[in-house]
Parts: structure tokens; sequence; C-alpha cells
């Protein structure tokens, strides 16, 4: 008779689980990675505007061009903020996430030791009476010569 594990529907249970909590620390990670982009992507295009107006204001420019500067600077700080707070809340989240799946990937493993620890005591006793059997068996002729 081969091995059963009796809590096998959990475990495919803890195993469903798991790969669905970690799912959804993949799409919040990939959230955390396009938004640290987005950061950088911002950064270089502000520096390059930056450098951009640098060579205007040295080549003479206007006082309006100075205060359109000005105003994108001030923009640019607001947009740079609203980034960071979303990077910090979806970091929060991915943390958050990390525990849950964490959390999730432990009670599937505790199945799973347990199972592994049933099938390693079923194996023993399958050997210990194959091994009685054949002793049994090595008896039985051993009895038979004697008496013939």
């Amino acid at each position: 008779m081969a091995f059963r594990y009796p809590f096998q529907s959990i475990l495919r249970l803890r195993q469903s689980l798991e790969r669905q909590e970690e799912q959804r620390l993949f799409a919040i990670a990939a959230t955390v990675a396009r938004l640290r982009l987005e950061l950088e992507e911002f950064e270089c295009s502000r520096m390059e505007q930056w450098r951009v107006t640098s060579q205007e204001m040295m080549a003479g420019s206007s006082g309006a061009v100075l205060q359109f500067a000005s105003l994108c600077e001030a923009n640019a700080a607001t947009v740079r903020s609203k980034l960071h707070v979303e990077l910090a809340d979806a970091e929060g989240q991915r943390l958050k996430q990390l525990y849950v799946y964490q959390h999730a990937r432990q009670k599937r493993e505790i199945f799973e030791k347990l199972r592994d620890r049933q099938e390693e005591n079923y194996d023993r006793e399958v050997v210990r009476r194959e091994q009685k059997q054949a002793d049994d068996s090595f008896l039985m002729r051993s009895r038979e010569k004697a008496a013939d």
C-alpha cells in the first residue's frame, strides 16, 4: 500500500495560499520598482531641464525666462515630493506583504515537514514489516529443513 498523507488537501491549500501571497508580493515589488524608475527618470529630466535653463541664462535671457524656470523648479519639487510619498507608501505595502508571504510560507513548510516525517515513519515501518516477513520466512524454512 502506498503512502497517503491525511492532510494532503490542507497542504495543497497552504501551497495555493503561499503562491497567492507571493504573486501579491511580486505585484507590489513591481510597483516599487516602477516608482523608483519613474523618480530616477524624473530627476534625469529635471537635471537636463536645469542644464538647458542655465545655458539660456548665461546667454543672457530675459526675466520672464528666469521666472518661468523658477516656477518649473517649484512644480518639480512638488512632483518629486509626491513621487517620494508614493514610493514610501509602496515600500511600506511591500514590507507588510513580505511579512504576510513569509507567514504563509511558514505554515506551508510546517505541513510539508509533517508530511515528510510521516512518510519517513511509513517507509521505516514498511522496511520493518518486510524484514520481519523475510525473517519469518527464513525461520519457517529452517524449521522445515530441521524437521526433515
